[in-house]
């Protein structure tokens, strides 16, 4: 009978052990599209920002 304990509270531990590893594996898989998309529009923020300058130099110019 103690033994039978034991064993089942070793297999409970170990099934929390698995949903804790689960939960975490899809947190960092969120976490992992969430940098993919910001990785992603990087550049169309710098040829945001790039645009934006050269407009201001342009208006700068036209202004003179």
């Amino acid at each position: 009978m103690l033994q039978n304990n034991r064993e089942n509270l070793e297999l409970e531990r170990l099934l929390n052990e698995t949903r804790k590893l689960v939960a975490e594996r899809q947190k960092l898989l969120t976490e992992e599209k969430k940098l993919s998309r910001e990785a992603n529009l990087y550049p169309l923020a710098i040829l945001g920002g790039l645009v934006t300058a050269i407009t201001a130099v342009a208006g700068f110019f036209f202004k003179s």
